[in-house]
């Protein structure tokens, strides 16, 4: 059973431009107590996407939803999101989004799901449309 989903940069660019899908899975999963998990190098990597200052507000102001759960880069984690960056010839978000989906299991939101399965076929991916 699905506990929760990990947001990668493409997830939180989206969250960030008003997608309905993404403000509806919010919007879910505050209603389910259903945890969004945000890698801390996606969102960095998704704040690039954001310059403008009212996007940016509105991003700020739908993560102060109370089912997000940051997720930082300790120094284990960065080793292994290296590794599998280095390894896979992927983007750092990518790899950390990875690092957290092998461990957790949890599906990623993300627009590039193919990304995810050059990684690791058994990471599972939804798509945002």
């Amino acid at each position: 059973m699905n506990t929760g989903y990990i947001l990668d940069h493409t997830a939180i660019a989206a969250l960030a431009h008003g997608d309905v899908y993404m403000a509806a899975r919010v919007f879910r999963s505050v209603r389910q107590v259903q945890p969004l998990y945000v890698p801390a190098v996606a969102l960095a990597e998704g704040l690039t996407a954001v310059a403008r200052g009212d996007v940016a507000q509105m991003l700020r102001d739908a993560l102060c939803a109370p089912c997000f759960v940051f997720r930082a880069l300790d120094e284990a984690g960065c080793w292994a999101a290296a590794q599998l960056a280095r390894e896979r010839a992927a983007d750092l978000p990518t790899a950390h989004a990875a690092y957290i989906a092998l461990g957790s299991g949890l599906p990623v939101l993300t627009r590039q799901a193919d990304r995810y399965k050059q990684i690791d076929a058994g990471i599972v991916t939804e798509p945002i449309p």
